[in-house]
């Protein structure tokens, strides 16, 4: 099997645990600790374009990738201080609740870049393994 292939197939089964991880951190009957609860949806969220982005483009390196994931995470956080009535009303329903956020937190940039170097070191450790 090629190259090509493994790589698409590694990240292409992140995708799914990634985002089961992030939606699970934030269901309230779950006992997580207050800062999983808090964090770990933002972190993954990150976490998750990486791998989105990488499913997509193998051909650039994985640092831009990676570069490229923090700063769309904080373009849709900046996003969020628009604050039309269409827009709140859009983000109020599931899937876009999910993509677009609801406020403005400054935090959420420091978990976008967490977000994005985890994603990018599990990349890194998962390139080398499958060369």
């Amino acid at each position: 099997m090629s190259l090509k292939i493994r790589l698409r197939i590694f990240y292409l089964l992140l995708i799914p645990l990634t985002m089961w991880l992030g939606l699970s951190s934030r269901q309230p009957n779950h006992h997580y600790p207050e800062l999983v609860k808090l964090y770990a949806g933002d972190i993954l969220y990150a976490t998750f374009i990486v791998f989105g982005l990488r499913l997509l483009a193998l051909r650039p390196a994985l640092w831009k990738i990676s570069v490229g994931s923090f700063i769309f995470c904080v373009l849709i956080e900046i996003q969020q201080l628009y604050r039309a009535d269409w827009i709140i009303h859009l983000r109020h329903t599931f899937p876009f609740g999910l993509i677009l956020g609801y406020d403005f937190y400054w935090g959420d940039i420091i978990c976008y870049a967490l977000g994005a170097l985890l994603g990018h070191g599990i990349g890194v450790l998962g390139e080398k393994l499958l060369r």
